[in-house]
């Protein structure tokens, strides 16, 4: 059914620039906890009962002087740069040493690192849309281009394991070339501990540097030249929050509307996109009828903090909550799609950043999603199995439900400024908001009709073990030799 009418995009819009005016809404910063106020008040707003903030104790990281500066033969010089996210800073005068070359794709590394700062090249992964496209389920692309999307899958990192070898081999610095980031940023926040065991586990001082500066660098890591960084800051116990809100339904099961509240910079698209578009649910059900099963209005904590929301969430649950949880749902990033012009700046292409749909391996609900992405135009669509090719589970803030058994449908874009800095107001695909929050109301609706057990149900079998295999052979692949990609 379409849905999209119900919604209004100016609105959301608005609701977008109000997050992002708080700024880098960081897990423990004061603008995530502005943030946060914001949101439970939005939901005090529309009605919503027992809420309530779930409190997570994290470590609060906010760099202050950042600086790398290269001897380039005549003095030091500064090098445009972006701190890594909670490496080790440096005392308040910097620190002075060599540089050194490591080759990512070499298999050894005879140079000693010894007190030196180790570059390398950081690369992406193509993200080959059309390969993926043949795991897919199902596909709403009415124009045709969803398979011609080819561009660097930018939250997967090739070569960051040297810098775990850099702390190993004696190194007291680190700096990544973002060789592969269209339009040429260094402006990236990440990792961000999504895969990583431990997010402050970043012994040495680290920074990115954008493509343009790739060449002179490689060419003075190799010649030995000297070079000073500095990073100072602030590390501190805080405290962020999971928010949560309800809205009665006709039975004890529940739906779950989910969204992280947390951001790396300003970015509207990362994540007030996805925020508003479960602010608007949310006003949207407590308004109207009952609905058949509770609603649970979920914005997590801590995605740019190893996901720690989600998982504790599930944890701190798993005994009321979770088993009730007949379907989780996770709107992330609605946002147009960005290209590469001939001066090899960022465009627009005019087109949605393609979507993937991560669902159950069953047919209700895949007939349940698909009708409701062709009823509200969310085109260049691709659903797609919640294990296989890209992982375990699906890579969102929700996929832990996933490894949690919990059946999910995840609606997740990746443009490719999507950690970065220039992540902007424009963007955000305004007119694909109401059209999202429309296909996700509607599902919510057409899954009410099936019963628990029917969206659990696995289907697709033989389909389910293919993906089980291919998930092993592409953790197989990417870990050899080390060259394990973090996320």
């Amino acid at each position: 059914m379409d849905h999209q009418a119900l919604f209004d995009s100016t609105e959301m819009m608005g609701w977008i620039r109000e997050m992002a005016s708080f700024g880098a809404r960081r897990a423990g910063s004061p603008a995530g906890l502005a943030n946060e106020d914001y949101l439970i008040g939005r939901l005090q707003e529309f009605g919503l009962g027992n809420l309530r903030k779930e409190p997570i104790p994290v470590e609060y990281y906010q760099p202050g002087k950042s600086l790398v500066e290269i001897d380039t033969g005549a003095g030091f010089r500064p090098f445009d740069a972006q701190w890594i996210p909670y490496c080790r800073f440096t005392p308040a005068e910097g620190l002075e040493s060599k540089l050194v070359y490591a080759d990512p794709d070499a298999f050894r590394h005879p140079a000693d690192w010894t007190g030196k700062v180790v570059v390398t090249d950081i690369g992406f992964p193509l993200l080959d849309v059309q390969l993926i496209g043949k795991f897919s389920m199902g596909e709403y692309d009415p124009d045709g281009t969803i398979k011609d999307i080819k561009h660097p899958a930018t939250w997967v990192r090739l070569g960051w394991h040297l810098y775990r070898k850099a702390f190993e081999w004696g190194a007291v610095g680190f700096i990544g070339i973002l060789k592969d980031q269209p339009g040429g940023s260094c402006r990236m926040y990440a990792p961000y501990g999504f895969k990583e065991k431990d997010i402050l586990d970043k012994p040495l001082t680290g920074f990115w540097v954008g493509r343009g500066d790739g060449p002179e660098l490689r060419k003075l890591a190799r010649s030995g030249a000297k070079v000073r960084l500095t990073l100072t800051g602030e590390r501190k116990p805080s405290v962020t929050h999971n928010l949560v809100g309800e809205i009665p339904g006709e039975t004890d099961e529940c739906i779950v509307l989910h969204c992280h509240h947390d951001s790396p910079f300003v970015s509207p698209v990362e994540d007030a996109s996805g925020c508003s578009v479960i602010l608007a649910l949310a006003r949207h059900f407590a308004s109207g009828k009952k609905p058949r099963r509770k609603v649970i209005v979920l914005f997590t904590a801590g995605h740019f903090y190893g996901s720690i929301g989600t998982r504790t969430f599930i944890e701190d649950h798993a005994g009321d909550v979770v088993p009730k949880v007949a379907l989780e749902i996770t709107v992330e990033h609605v946002a147009k799609e960005a290209v590469e012009n001939e001066a090899g700046e960022l465009a627009e292409s005019g087109l949605a950043e393609g979507t993937g749909v991560f669902l159950p391996f069953n047919q209700a609900m895949v007939d349940a999603v698909l009708a409701n992405l062709e009823d509200n135009g969310v085109d260049r669509a691709f659903l797609l199995p919640p294990e296989g090719p890209l992982g375990a589970y699906p890579p969102t803030d929700g996929g832990d439900w996933y490894a949690a058994g919990v059946p999910l449908v995840n609606f997740i874009s990746n443009p490719v400024y999507l950690l970065n800095a220039e992540d902007d107001f424009h963007w955000v695909m305004e007119s694909r908001l109401p059209k999202i929050a429309g296909a996700v109301a509607g599902i919510v609706e057409a899954t009410g009709r099936i019963s628990k057990a029917g969206i659990a149900a696995v289907d697709f079998k033989s389909y389910k073990l293919k993906m089980k295999l291919i998930k092993h052979l592409v953790s197989m692949k990417t870990t050899r030799f080390g060259t394990r990609p973090v996320y």
